[in-house]
């Protein structure tokens, strides 16, 4: 056996990492929800103009990126309704920053987004799961209110959900802020809703507008294509963005970052081209994994969750497909699913080939 099939791909690992994986055969890399394009020529262009000035120091706050987002979201938003940070899973440690106290409790609902249980251990925060039901996923609203102590601080929620790529209306996200008691703040992960472009998702900004306690989690690195600049922000209301900018560190945010992310919001065709190629592409790459008998869970994502075949888990499956130069990511707290991003329609193709020759079909 070579020292390449003795390795063992770890999900995380980037492309130059997992290239010895495939015998130097060019990767496809369809593990990390990551924008196929690439970002908008204009962030591009930003970000480089805003590197001649790189010997000086960055704006002190991100006053000039809450503008922006105040601007583009519109709605009567101010951009005291606002915060950036480095990444929306910074977003979240801020947020829990300003919310848990000692002893204090949160909720999460697997299989979720693996970052949540990840910051809360590090806060020292107990962790309460109530798991979603069904083959739907479907979210348990019963058993998060009962959950509730007067311990609790946190719920999280994402939507779009990541790994399964399903979703919820405003039904249940209405419920679940009807019933969480006053000292309860409702984290409400939405960085993929720009790829819900099927199914409605809920107007979460009148909530925030109606001084619900919620938190809105966006992120610049799935449809803006910026994941390696980590910018994040969040919305809700105005003490709930004072508190959490009163820790944040001045010069948060670098100089080049806020440009990108400023002109990325004003790139509305790449933003579409982006969209519009999910939204077909998902469905085709669904289609092509039901035609190879595997399990799909429908999806608002920019990526599609399937269930392994019999005779393989998530973790070989995905170190198999390595093997055909195809990167995929086991599902978070799913051994027998993996999720994978949908790219453009020669990297979709690539992972349906790369399964057949894995499992047949």
């Amino acid at each position: 056996m070579s020292e390449a099939t003795q390795m063992e791909y770890k999900a995380g690992l980037s492309v130059d990492e997992v290239s010895t994986l495939a015998q130097g055969r060019p990767v496809t890399k369809l593990s990390s929800n990551e924008n196929p394009f690439g970002p908008s020529p204009k962030a591009v262009a930003a970000a480089q103009a805003a590197l001649e000035g790189a010997n000086t120091y960055p704006a002190r706050n991100d006053a000039a990126l809450c503008s922006a987002l105040s601007e583009f979201h519109g709605r009567g938003l101010t951009p005291s309704h606002f915060f950036a940070a480095n990444s929306g899973v910074e977003v979240l440690s801020l947020i829990e920053d300003a919310c848990l106290t000692e002893g204090g409790r949160a909720i999460i609902c697997p299989p979720c987004f693996g970052a949540y249980s990840a910051s809360l251990q590090k806060k020292g925060a107990e962790i309460d799961t109530v798991a979603l039901q069904g083959a739907d996923y479907r979210v348990d609203v019963d058993g998060i209110l009962s959950a509730v102590t007067p311990e609790t601080r946190l719920v999280y929620l994402c939507n779009p959900n990541n790994p399964t790529g399903t979703w919820f209306g405003e039904e249940t996200l209405s419920a679940i802020l009807d019933g969480l008691p006053d000292h309860v703040t409702l984290v409400y992960d939405e960085v993929y809703f720009q790829f819900a472009t099927e199914m409605g998702l809920p107007d979460a900004i009148r909530h925030v507008l109606d001084g619900r306690n919620i938190v809105i989690v966006h992120s610049f690195s799935k449809a803006y294509g910026l994941a390696g600049m980590r910018l994040g922000y969040g919305i809700a209301q105005p003490e709930m963005t004072a508190r959490i900018q009163r820790l944040k560190r001045a010069f948060h945010i670098n100089t080049a970052g806020m440009a990108a992310a400023i002109a990325a919001l004003k790139d509305a065709e790449h933003l579409k081209k982006t969209v519009d190629n999910n939204h077909s592409e998902r469905k085709w790459l669904a289609s092509g994994l039901r035609d190879l008998g595997l399990e799909t869970s429908p999806s608002q994502a920019n990526f599609v969750m399937f269930r392994c075949p019999a005779g393989h888990d998530a973790d070989s499956l995905t170190n198999a497909l390595v093997q055909e130069a195809v990167m995929v990511r086991p599902a978070f707290h799913l051994p027998h699913h993996i999720r994978a991003t949908v790219g453009t329609p020669e990297d979709n193709t690539r992972l349906i080939a790369a399964l057949k020759t894995v499992i047949g079909g």
